[in-house]
């Protein structure tokens, strides 16, 4: 009963994780926020809270319920709730079933998880996240982001587009397509960079389940790290009778190696209250109850290898800070309006990519950066506005982010938040390399008092024609960067006019 049970709850979870994904859109109309698994992370919460120094108050009640969950009933949120493990679980199942156990599994690996634990702790105190490269809530949201839904919307768009052929279904496809852009699909095709390693990384981590089931959850989820430290005080224990025969299949069932040789104890620490265990013994001598009773509370981390997790956090902290460039003085990086200054933006982005992803709803002016703000910025998200620009009426960014990277602001006060500032590339304008027309930019941008201006000037072409041509200019007091004009230059290849960011020394 508990097994199916387990698995209702999974399926339930994971949907509702995949219903939120899809509501982080415009309009935004969520029935819960967006970011709500992210927010419910404690390692999330701790790593920000290290990082910053300051842990962002929408984080503090929902982590604070997972633990108190956990102290409960044990690592629940990692066998019934948390999205990566049923994905994994899945994963497993359909396409790299594990080998059928014959001897437990090694636990040689099992103590990497709370090595990482503390390597993330370590860096996250001495101001560098990377708690973003193992969270498992982050990490699949970043990887829904980052291919699985611009897969998803090219197959989708490319199936309506084969549709649309047939003369006698056009009709109906047709209503279909207009309402799945209305609710489903974005404004256009979703490109970002860094797609593929975000990619490989996850199917990575699921192929993993050929060396054995839940291979990083076993073995290197800090999340389950953490939970397992807390779970040691669980109320919720197993207990087995003395109708137990010693047959060990149990033991070979468990998805977490938690059972001990002597089938009556189990490590409350790696449990996560599957049930399986109790589904597959015949003799029924396995139950679940409240109560105090033996079990063993042993974290896999000795003396010796906490202080080796924790040198090598601070030895990875040195090693990037000692190469990166100054955070503050990182130019020609636009980051999204309502960012936190640099360095505290880095501080407490975790790269889950949320911003990203409701901001391909709109203009899709955001995408994981690569190396534009060096190793400490990798995949935290900044503009590109010849890929999109920033939507003038949308502020969705802010709403969508979990841990205050990115301030929520109401939209007037977005509307006047500068980011970046344009200019003229003259080389390449078309007015004022070949003394053509061209009104794009100004006629694209949003601002209602328009911070391009024209100068008319009579000039006098290399062909001895006389025109009357205007010659755009950037008013950059009112410019707030927002990107459009660069997107929608005509100029082919490199544009006649580009956004840099607004603490950012002009270009030559």
């Amino acid at each position: 009963m508990m097994r199916w049970l387990r698995r209702l709850s999974q399926v339930l979870f994971l949907g509702l994780f995949l219903l939120l994904f899809l509501q982080a859109r415009y309009p935004y109309e969520p029935l819960l926020p967006v970011d709500f698994f992210l927010r419910a992370s404690p390692l999330v919460a701790l790593g920000t809270a290290l990082s910053s120094r300051a842990l962002p108050s929408l984080m503090i009640w929902p982590a604070l319920l997972i633990l108190l969950l956990t102290v409960i009933f044990g690592r629940v949120f990692c066998g019934w709730i948390c999205p990566l493990g049923t994905t994994i679980d899945i994963s497993d199942r359909l396409f790299l079933r594990a080998r059928r156990q014959k001897k437990r599994d090694s636990l040689r690996f099992r103590s990497w998880k709370f090595a990482i634990l503390v390597a993330v702790a370590a860096t996250a105190f001495f101001s560098l996240q990377i708690l973003w490269f193992f969270d498992p809530i982050a990490l699949l949201t970043r990887t829904l982001t980052g291919f699985v839904y611009p897969a998803f919307v090219y197959l989708v768009s490319s199936l309506f587009d084969a549709g649309l052929e047939i003369d006698w279904m056009a009709e109906s496809i047709y209503t279909l397509y207009d309402s799945a852009q209305q609710n489903l699909l974005p404004l256009q095709q979703p490109a970002f960079y860094g797609s593929m390693a975000i990619a490989l990384f996850f199917f990575a981590i699921l192929f993993l389940g050929s060396v054995s089931r839940r291979f990083w959850c076993r073995n290197l989820c800090p999340l389950g790290a953490l939970l397992g430290i807390f779970a040691k005080y669980r109320f919720l224990r197993r207990t087995v009778s003395s109708e137990c025969t010693a047959c060990a299949v149990c033991q070979r069932r468990c998805r977490m190696n938690a059972i001990e040789d002597d089938f009556t104890l189990n490590n409350a620490v790696e449990c996560i209250q599957c049930g399986e265990c109790e589904t597959v013994c015949k003799p029924q001598a396995i139950s679940y109850r409240f109560g105090r009773g033996p079990q063993l509370n042993q974290i896999d981390l000795s003396r010796r290898r906490f202080l080796q997790a924790g040198v090598f956090g601070l030895v990875g902290v040195a090693a990037v800070k000692s190469t990166a460039q100054n955070r503050n003085a990182i130019g020609g990086v636009i980051r999204p309006p309502g960012s936190l200054p640099e360095a505290e933006y880095l501080d407490r982005c975790v790269r889950c990519l949320e911003c990203v992803r409701i901001c391909a709803s709109t203009g899709g002016c955001l995408q994981p950066a690569g190396w534009q703000s060096g190793w400490e910025g990798l995949l935290s998200p900044l503009s590109i506005p010849r890929m999109g620009y920033c939507e003038y009426n949308c502020n969705l960014c802010g709403q969508a982010c979990p841990t205050g990277a990115i301030k929520k602001m109401p939209l007037p006060e977005k509307q006047h938040t500068k980011i970046g500032t344009a200019y003229f590339d003259r080389s390449r304008c078309i007015p004022w390399y070949s003394h053509e027309n061209c009104l794009v930019c100004e006629e694209h941008c949003p601002l209602p008092e328009k911070a391009i201006r024209f100068d008319e000037k009579t000039v006098t072409t290399a062909d001895g024609q006389v025109r009357l041509v205007k010659f755009p200019a950037v008013i950059e007091e009112l410019c707030i960067g927002c990107g459009i004009c660069e997107n929608r230059c005509p100029v082919v290849g490199k544009p006649g006019i580009f956004v840099t960011a607004a603490h950012a020394d002009r270009r030559s």
